[in-house]
């Protein structure tokens, strides 16, 4: 059995089997995918790579620079790539509990029909941003292969479906709740 590694180590280790990259860099591809399926804060990626290093999944070293401080450079090793290999391979969680709005809405009587109307509100328009994100990603990224495809057509997807749950449970609630518009 191989040893365990979160998300966030294996989009981290995933990334590097592209070359050897910075924190900077790294974080430049989490942006790049439009936070579709993964944004982690600049925070986490930096407090994660050391420990890549120190679980003998990538090795690191300094570049010095002039005028600028020095960088960190990351490169995954062969044990890296086997606990990415183990990862990838295992069969992925379904975690339809991770989305925060839905415990909310269970729990919308107990607060005010505005607060939770506003927190639909919320959703569909962060929904709609990720929609345009991915909307004007340009054709040759998601030419480049069919797994981008695929992975940017989810997100479309999801979005579009969000966006329409929002609108209509903004409605309903609206409509049963005898909430007013804010």
């Amino acid at each position: 059995m191989g040893v365990k590694i979160s998300a966030t180590d294996a989009a981290l280790l995933g990334l590097l089997t592209r070359g050897e990259l910075s924190g900077y860099d790294l974080q430049r591809a989490a942006d790049a995918n439009g936070g579709l399926f993964w944004a982690p804060a600049k925070s986490r990626i930096y407090a994660v790579l050391p420990q890549l290093v120190a679980r003998g999944f990538a090795t690191s070293r300094e570049v010095v620079q002039t005028g600028r401080p020095n960088k960190q450079l990351y490169r995954l090793t062969k044990a890296g790539r086997a606990a990415l290999q183990t990862w990838l391979e295992e069969p992925p969680v379904f975690e339809p509990e991770r989305v925060p709005i839905l415990l909310k809405l269970y729990f919308g009587d107990l607060l005010d029909p505005e607060i939770l109307i506003e927190h639909i509100r919320v959703v569909r328009a962060e929904a709609t941003s990720l929609k345009r994100r991915l909307e004007a990603q340009p054709a040759e990224v998601r030419a480049e292969s069919v797994f981008a495809d695929l992975t940017v057509r989810h997100g479309l997807e999801w979005a579009r479906a969000m966006i329409r749950w929002a609108a209509s449970a903004e409605q309903e609630l609206t409509a049963r709740l005898g909430a007013t518009h804010v």
